[in-house]
């Protein structure tokens, strides 16, 4: 029964990757222009090594057949020992002025190779396209028509791309969000079709040896220290050919080395001390952990004393006999006025009073406004702001050190937790805006071992907006946005409050390695986001009236995922009827 069920899922997996396809792939993108003001010269780089001349053939034939014609293709040989490669692109080069051909003395890797390639390339822009893959006919079209504002003309360009086997065709998806330095960090998302301005390349030192493997990699993370103009372009543009030969079936540990290397470089180039960097989840993706600037106190502000009082101040005794004891808290809880509970939970933390301050209030509802909240941390001490619902219970040890070290990583504004169910399903990662129609929580039952690294739930990457139930801000950013903003009540000020982080450039990470564990079904968890929640319609209202259009879509998501269901499906006939009907359920109609 375990195999049919596995079996059942692979289907489910190919049928919703050619979804995707015949969804978006196939359709023609007929917006293309004929005539652009600006047409740059774009260099493709294509370093060639034994490669077999049918996969040559495809992959200049992909070239040939660009809807956009101003273009170079530079084909640098790396020594090949077999003549067939050479010979094919020698009588290519002589058939097509635009096909230029060079063949190195020595084979040096395809960081040199692609470095010689780039010294005889004179495009405006260069694009990178790997010897065995192809092209689809519109991506330099794409390319251009997103380069024709001259004020935010971007320097760096990345797209979706295929994954293509000899066996079963086109097989995988890379479906990619906006750009994601935390995510990038974690595994190499971008990978292909990369075109990158030649000016920037310049300003970034051009293309580094010694990091064969993962070459893009460091490309991508040193690229990112030069510029911010980054832009993502959601359309399956590149297709990555998988067989016996390809580099992805070799050399995986040279590869992990080399990204390691690179993600230890990034880090000393932004100061900031990293302890070891393990695997992540899956191969080929990273945890680095970091040294911690400096320990200080830590606020926690307890949301819903009924979540500790149901299940005995058990979760605030997990939670703090589960954070290690170099870490002082200050526990700021509301017990409105009924004392005895008080002195119950100074029982409870008798035996942590060392490093735990506990500060009661005694606010009249047990469900604390969004003036309560700015009240109490208004009167907390500590240089970080913890928001905790005690129905959630840390899952790991390390749950805070993973939440401070990138809460005192420059650039970010605030940080969560995955939280799990008691099955181990994954049921909130972070707020995806836009789904069913306003906003939804991920997370959708997922596994760790039976997810897919597509999904995204479980690497480190930035996000639109965290849930009250569990984040981590400090001082500075809070008090950077004085707070939060009262005109809510009690509803969707933390998406209010993500937001402003955005507004301000901050980044918001989610963090898998620091997890929580839902101890029973809560009551105020995330029901706010489910369209039969019928509490909450001023909040709700004014929230729409404030960002507006920023709710339709997330940034880190793609524009051809169903919002409707179950995260990274593929839009399909029946996507505008189901929005409306989510709509007019959220009353947004």
């Amino acid at each position: 029964m375990h195999y049919i069920r596995i079996f059942i899922r692979k289907i489910f997996y190919l049928l919703r990757q050619y979804s995707y396809y015949f969804f978006v792939y196939s359709g023609s993108r007929n917006n293309h222009k004929s005539e652009y003001s600006y047409q740059p010269l774009i260099s493709i780089l294509v370093p060639v090594y034994n490669t077999k001349r049918k996969y040559l053939k495809e992959m200049v034939r992909s070239v040939e057949m660009q809807t956009y014609k101003n273009w170079e293709l530079i084909l640098l040989d790396d020594a090949s020992p077999e003549s067939e490669p050479g010979e094919f692109l020698k009588e290519k080069s002589k058939i097509n002025s635009k096909i230029r051909y060079f063949r190195s003395d020595k084979n040096g890797g395809i960081s040199v190779a692609t470095s010689m390639a780039l010294e005889y390339s004179v495009g405006d822009y260069v694009a990178f396209l790997d010897h065995d893959d192809k092209l689809a006919k519109d991506a330099l079209m794409t390319v251009v028509d997103s380069l024709q504002d001259d004020d935010e003309r971007p320097e760096f360009i990345y797209s979706d791309e295929i994954f293509r086997s000899k066996i079963f065709g086109i097989f995988s998806l890379s479906v990619k969000p906006n750009f994601s330095v935390e995510k990038l960090i974690s595994y190499n998302y971008i990978c292909h079709f990369v075109i990158v301005s030649k000016n920037l390349i310049h300003r970034m030192g051009g293309v580094r040896e010694g990091y064969d493997g993962s070459q893009d990699h460091e490309f991508a993370l040193r690229a990112c220290r030069h510029t911010d103009r980054i832009r993502r372009l959601p359309y399956f543009l590149y297709v990555w050919r998988l067989h016996g030969e390809s580099f992805s079936k070799k050399k995986a540990e040279i590869c992990e080395e080399s990204s390691k290397k690179s993600i230890l470089e990034y880090y000393k180039y932004k100061e900031e001390e990293v302890g070891e960097i393990i695997r992540g989840y899956y191969p080929f993706t990273y945890h680095p952990v970091r040294r911690l600037k400096s320990i200080e106190l830590i606020s926690i502000v307890v949301l819903d004393i009924e979540g500790i009082l149901r299940n005995g101040f058990q979760s605030i005794y997990e939670m703090i006999r589960m954070t290690p004891s170099d870490f002082h808290l200050e526990i700021l809880l509301n017990v409105g006025k009924d004392r005895t509970k008080f002195e119950i939970f100074q029982s409870v933390l008798k035996e942590f009073q060392d490093r735990v301050q506990l500060k009661i209030l005694e606010f009249p509802n047990s469900e604390l406004s969004v003036k309560d909240i700015n009240l109490i941390v208004s009167d907390s001490q500590g240089s970080y702001v913890l928001f905790w619902n005690p129905c959630f219970k840390p899952k790991n040890e390390s749950w805070l050190y993973e939440l401070l070290q990138h809460a005192q990583s420059s650039g970010v504004g605030a940080v969560c937790p995955i939280i799990f169910n008691q099955r181990n399903e994954l049921i909130y990662s972070s707020l995806l805006l836009g789904k069913k129609g306003f906003i939804g929580v991920t997370g959708n039952g997922l596994k760790v071992e039976e997810a897919k690294i597509w999904s995204g739930e479980f690497v480190e990457k930035n996000v639109s907006a965290v849930s009250r139930n569990v984040f981590l801000v400090s001082r500075k950013n809070w008090d950077l946005l004085n707070g939060l903003d009262e005109s809510f009540r009690s509803d969707y000020w933390d998406v209010d409050f993500s937001l402003r982080l955005l507004e301000k450039n901050l980044r918001i990470v989610s963090n898998p390695f620091s997890s929580f564990v839902s101890s029973f079904t809560p009551k105020r968890s995330f029901q706010e986001y489910d369209p039969k929640y019928k509490v909450g319609g001023s909040d709700r209202k004014l929230l729409i009236k404030k960002w507006g259009n920023l709710l339709e879509s997330d940034r880190f998501y793609t524009p051809h995922g169903d919002l409707l269901g179950s995260d990274m499906y593929p839009r399909n006939f029946f996507h505008a009827l189901r929005y409306k009907i989510w709509r007019r359920r959220w009353g947004l109609n």
